[in-house]
């Protein structure tokens, strides 16, 4: 379980650069367009005149930022599945105890040692 949380973590990073892809590719491509075409003609973010360069870039980059952006969400929520099942499974229920927190311990140390004096 453990070594599949961490895969997953892995592909979530290698997804998330794969997103930081995507934008620079899209970016290229709309640069492209915008300084070699003098009056390109669109279809929302796409160029669609005979710039192929221009097109191949936009519609490339759009594509991999989009995968990139799914499969981030995807390896996160099967990372934090991992990582819950993890934590369920390494305590039993009936093993579990009551944890004091270090404020609480020193509270009752001083509390006993105040009545052993009196």
């Amino acid at each position: 379980m453990h070594r599949k949380a961490e895969e997953n973590a892995h592909n979530e990073i290698l997804a998330f650069l794969m997103t930081i892809l995507g934008v620079n590719l899209l970016i290229g491509g709309l640069f492209v367009v915008i300084i070699t075409a003098e009056e390109p003609s669109w279809l929302l973010i796409f160029p669609y005149k005979p710039l192929y360069m221009g097109l191949i870039l936009t519609i490339t980059g759009f594509t991999i930022l989009s995968a990139g952006f799914i499969l981030v969400i995807h390896y996160d929520r099967k990372r934090a599945w991992y990582i819950k099942e993890i934590e369920r499974s390494s305590l039993p229920k009936k093993w579990k105890t009551n944890s004091k927190t270090v404020n609480q311990i020193l509270e009752e140390y001083t509390g006993r040692r105040r009545k052993k004096r009196n």
